[in-house]
């Protein structure tokens, strides 16, 4: 038997049945709808001396589907989360693109094992190719002559393409998540005329940028449903940003020392901690460090230490950004900082969101951001809104940019 197990985050076992129909004609098709679980079996006869050849597919749903895993409630979010720990502990090529996979693993519906009996055929290949393409899946497999991309187990996206292995090799440079909105966005007709117009301000700011503007986009929330990380927090998180970024950019850990000392700085995230604890960085950890610079950039913003972001089309001025915060006094930098209203931020997230949607909706089709907005810039300013706004409830190194 050859197998191996779809995730998806779209519930459409009506359509892999009629995949299966399609694509294997000459089967005896039988299934079985038990509800949250559901079953498949296709046998095809060979005659009176080949041996059968059958495809078996089983199929669970999340007791409550989400777009992510907050909540271990049925046997699939446990599976889930046991498989995020599994993939947190590889270590990845691209750390990055890693924590976007996990995303996804997050958001995942259904689970499907995909079983055939004596091995997976070429006309069940066709049935699981199907069902990938058209389920928007991922694929969880050992190693065989379907799967070759790793000699060890390894995750493919829904074109084959090696996501990440058990030793960390990747071979995609993007991972796609999609969302569908009934499980992610507040309804309609709740949206308040305060989330109204922050959506019809940030729509028209996009269209006089010549920004593509995807009108069908929700609403953030409203300031009265909105917390915000308090004014320490963000100090804090600014703090080890800072620190993060300059050892990207090349100061040793020796020289960190002082700041860190003086300025008390002790709230640095898991993966912080792990790339401070290396001596030698690599390409992809010194990327992951010095981008930061446009997320401590927002917070130094949120904290009215600059008292307006520029257009995104150009890198932050990194050395005003450190000056600010690196040449006060913890205590004086305290006494400086303000936390801006909810309303202020919730503008700039919102303009924001707007406009990560139009960069990946560029990466997608392979085109160029209209606006000549830089995607990346972008990325770190909505990470750290979100941050900011406790979307989702998320740590550091768990924030979510869904567009």
């Amino acid at each position: 038997m050859e197998n191996c197990t779809i995730y998806s985050h779209q519930l459409k076992f009506e359509e892999i049945i009629k995949i299966v129909k399609a694509e294997l004609p000459k089967a005896t098709v039988e299934f079985n709808d038990g509800g949250k679980q559901k079953s498949l079996v296709a046998n095809i006869k060979v005659g009176f001396f080949g041996k059968n050849k059958t495809l078996k597919i089983n199929y669970r749903e999340r007791e409550n589907p989400s777009y992510k895993l907050d909540k271990l409630e049925c046997g699939l979010t446990q599976n889930l989360a046991g498989m995020v720990n599994y993939i947190q502990s590889i270590p990845a090529r691209n750390e990055e693109l890693r924590d976007k996979f996990l995303h996804k693993v997050m958001s995942a519906n259904c689970e499907i094992p995909f079983m055939a009996e004596p091995e997976i055929t070429p006309e069940f290949e066709k049935v699981l190719k199907r069902i990938v393409q058209n389920l928007d899946a991922f694929v969880f497999a050992q190693p065989n002559k379907v799967f070759a991309k790793s000699n060890a187990q390894h995750f493919l996206d829904k074109d084959y393409n090696l996501i990440i292995d058990d030793n960390g090799h990747m071979e995609v440079n993007d991972v796609s998540v999609t969302v569908d909105a009934k499980y992610h966005d507040q309804p309609k007709e709740s949206y308040n005329e305060e989330q109204m117009q922050r959506k019809a301000k940030s729509e028209s700011i996009l269209k006089t940028k010549n920004i593509k503007v995807n009108l069908n986009l929700p609403c953030v929330n409203s300031s009265e449903a909105t917390r915000l990380r308090t004014k320490q927090e963000v100090i804090e998180r600014a703090y080890a940003l800072m620190i993060i970024a300059v050892y990207g950019e090349g100061v040793s850990q020796e020289q960190l020392q002082k700041p860190i000392e003086e300025k008390s700085i002790k709230g640095f995230s898991p993966r912080e901690q792990s790339i401070l604890e290396v001596t030698q960085l690599n390409i992809d950890q010194k990327s992951y460090a010095t981008w930061r610079y446009e997320s401590l950039y927002v917070l130094l913003w949120a904290l009215k230490i600059f008292p307006d972001l520029k257009f995104p089309s150009e890198i932050c001025d990194v050395q005003a950004v450190v000056s600010t915060i690196i040449k006060p006094s913890r205590d004086e930098f305290s006494n400086q900082a303000q936390l801006r209203s909810a309303e202020e931020i919730l503008d700039e997230l919102d303009k924001t969101y707007r406009m990560n949607w139009a960069c990946v909706d560029a990466r997608i089709k392979g085109e160029e951001v209209d606006g000549a907005i830089n995607s990346s810039i972008i990325y770190e300013r909505h990470y750290a809104l979100n941050w900011l706004t406790n979307d989702q409830d998320q740590e550091w190194d768990n924030v979510q940019t869904h567009t």
